[in-house]
């Protein structure tokens, strides 16, 4: 019986190994696409791989940490192998010239592994990128040249000709005979590709320029290339380097052609993408005679950490008004301290429905100085590929409202954000593949690494951007506006004046809307009169004045300091709750403007009254909460009423719901609008209390009480 059992579990185990087999990678075929863009056609990879089997050389442009890329390499090279019986020559810019002692000591079998790399500086990612090229090679017997200048070198030679005149003879033989100037298109690239860099980008001299590191780079690789031409004729050279290097058969490609004329060579340009459907070789076509699209699935070590590139959401609220065709879209992306709810309620109620609204929802969630949920599009360093995801987000969600919602008008999309969504419009006017519409920035953020990102080769498709300052410096916002307009784009830079109206009036005009007409005289305006001048209390009396003015009431927000005297009572609203503001407590009798905790399963409202309340106040709240008041709004709420100043305290009634069985809550003080030492009062009150429970906080009933109107 004990055998028995025995062979059973091993039986279970080998199962268990069968299934934690490593997942197979979509073939190449399904991962990449291979572009003739000569001919202007998609080419299979064996029709590919034949026609560079014919050439003298080949130049592999590459993204260094892509793992697509580098099976695309590891493929190129068995197959030149294999087409080629053997008489292939791999070239690298991963080594210097100065280890190829080391390369060839460890090639040959003279030297193990450990160490060929003491002695050959490999790169970061040199074992996940480079190593299966250089064990394919071993295993072929073929030579592998250390193409790049050696960094030794780079800094003796600064000095320009007396300093490569003043190296000893070993040293000298370690670089090209003669160094060669780039040409001005390449150090235009060079510039774009580094701006905002100080010390780079080729500036300066000539003669600074041709001792240039860049220019030594490609010097270096495009003399060892066609040595290699020349020491082996009778093989294919496969030189693997950086994308720039070879692009637009520049770079490494044109020193090389000055120094082996008559030789037959492509550049093949592998291009990692996020998605094979998204990518635009009519407007590469330049970069190289074959364009490899590659998938990026994972990228290997780089400054440390590795990647994958998972399926993620970019989530957005959308609102499509029900009459009639050719409605203009807006695509609106909030800054962090704005809640996404808040902001699409202040763009539906100021659109109405002459258009619709898209309002998107940073990845990001953060929690603000008065414990609301605002939100970042980025974070930390992998800001390249955090504004990349929201940009891809940005083209889908306007191919999905406009081929879902015919009634949307394609070519009337504009793209807008103020703050980090600003930022997010301007990296997607520069690096966006398909998004036409018509942008706008206003005060964007992190616009010191914005201004230091290359500039892309192609003109963007943007029709037009538009840099609006309220706070951020106007000179500022025109040297960058400066850079985009050098790349074709139509630019303008202006200020724009507070308030919500002028921001309106702009995006209305801006979607081809008619302006909204102001009344001559603020007697005709209603008085929305504000308890705190708090950022968000501004913004939700803002959002109120918009929801009224689809009523046909004009509403001014004002502080009380600056309700003039003798203004009517009537053209006065008090935005509070309670007391003699415009919400009494009895209006919630219904439920209404009351926020509901949420979850698919409901949660608990916590009501906390404020120190000094009136008791006729109090006693309202207490009979909302026997009525269960909420519970109008949804079968699954409830309300609770804590006290700032008596019985039950916030941590009391915390383990009063607990001890219910209940898990999930929303805290709201009973004003308009909190402040942020307020809130985090409330928190600290809380203490340990509400442990094992999920917690949200908002600042106040102001979102749920104006977004109703009332």
């Amino acid at each position: 019986m004990k055998c028995c059992t025995l062979a059973f579990s091993f039986l279970l185990l080998a199962t268990f190994a069968t299934a934690q087999a490593q997942r197979p990678l979509p073939t190449l075929e399904a991962a990449t696409m291979v572009w003739d863009t000569a001919a202007g056609k998609q080419l299979a990879w064996n029709e590919l791989l034949d026609r560079l089997a014919k050439l003298d050389v080949v130049f592999l442009g590459e993204t260094h940490v892509d793992d697509t890329t580098h099976r695309v390499e590891l493929h190129v090279l068995q197959e030149l192998l294999a087409r080629r019986q053997g008489k292939v020559v791999l070239s690298l810019e991963m080594f210097e010239r100065d280890v190829q002692p080391a390369l060839d000591d460890y090639l040959q079998g003279r030297t193990d592994e450990v160490a060929f790399l003491g002695r050959a500086r490999p790169w970061e990612n040199y074992h996940t990128a480079y190593r299966p090229l250089i064990e394919a090679a071993k295993a072929a017997k073929i030579p592998v040249v250390a193409a790049n200048f050696p960094g030794s070198l780079r800094r003796k030679v600064a000095g320009g000709k007396p300093a490569i005149d003043a190296l000893s003879p070993e040293q000298r033989a370690l670089m090209p005979a003669e160094i060669f100037p780039a040409s001005d298109a390449y150090w235009e690239r060079v510039g774009r590709a580094v701006r905002g860099h100080m010390g780079g980008g080729g500036s300066g001299t000539p003669e600074e320029r041709l001792y240039d590191t860049q220019n030594l780079w490609d010097n270096a690789m495009g003399d060892n290339v066609a040595k290699a031409r020349a020491a082996h004729p009778d093989s294919i050279v496969l030189h693997v380097a950086g994308g720039f290097h070879v692009a637009y058969r520049d770079g490494t490609v044109a020193q090389f052609v000055r120094r082996s004329k008559g030789s037959t060579f492509a550049v093949a340009q592998i291009a990692p993408t996020s998605a094979l459907h998204v990518v635009r070789p009519e407007r590469d076509k330049e970069q190289a005679d074959f364009l490899i699209y590659a998938e990026t699935l994972a990228r290997d070590i780089n400054d440390g950490t590795y990647a994958v590139e998972v399926p993620a959401e970019l989530r957005y609220r959308l609102a499509v008004p029900e009459r009639g065709d050719s409605l203009p879209l807006l695509v609106w992306l909030p800054d962090h301290s704005t809640r996404a709810e808040d902001a699409f309620a202040f763009w539906k109620h100021a659109l109405g429905d002459a258009a619709a609204v898209a309002v998107v929802e940073p990845p990001f969630p953060e929690t603000q100085d008065d414990l609301a949920i605002g939100g970042r599009y980025v974070s930390g360093d992998g800001f390249r590929a955090d504004y990349g995801r929201v940009q891809h987000g940005l083209a889908r969600i306007v191919e999905y409202v406009t081929r879902r919602f015919p009634g949307i008008d394609p070519h009337r999309i504009v793209v807008a954000g103020a703050g980090d969504g600003g930022a997010v419009v301007l990296w997607t006017a520069l690096y966006g593949e398909w998004l036409d519409g018509d942008l706008i920035a206003i005060d964007p953020n992190d616009l010191t690494r914005l201004a230091m990102e290359g500039l892309p080769d192609q003109p963007p498709v943007v029709r037009s951007l538009q840099f609006l300052a309220r706070t951020v410096d106007k000179e500022r916002l025109s040297a960058i506006a400066a850079d985009y307009g050098k790349l074709g784009t139509r630019t303008s830079v202006a200020g724009l004046a507070a308030g919500p109206e002028a921001l309106v009036d702009l995006i209305r005009s801006a979607l081809m809307l008619p302006i909204h007409t102001v009344p001559a005289s603020t007697a005709e305006t209603t008085l929305l009169v504000l308890e705190r001048d708090l950022p968000r209390a501004r913004e939700w009396a803002d959002l109120y004045a918009a929801q009224l003015r689809q009523h046909g009431i004009v509403g001014h927000v004002v502080t009380a300091a600056a309700v003039p005297a003798g203004t009517a009572a009537s053209r006065i609203r008090h935005l509070a709750v309670g007391g003699n503001g415009h919400w009494p407590v009895a209006a919630f009798a219904n439920g209404a403007g009351l926020p509901l905790a949420g979850g698919p399963f409901g949660g608990t409202t916590v009501v906390v009254l404020p120190k000094g309340i009136a008791d006729a106040d109090r006693a309202a709240w207490l009979e909302h909460e026997q009525k269960k008041v909420i519970k109008q709004r949804s079968m699954f709420a409830n309300i609770a009423i804590a006290s700032s100043d008596g019985e039950p305290s916030l941590p009391t009634l915390m383990e009063q719901l607990k001890a219910k069985g209940r898990s999930r809550v929303l805290i709201v003080p009973a004003v308009f609008c909190a402040d942020g030492p307020t809130m985090r009062a409330l928190k600290e009150q809380l203490g340990e209390s509400a442990t094992g429970m999920d917690v949200a906080w908002l600042p106040g009933l102001g979102a749920a009480l104006v977004t109703g109107g009332r």
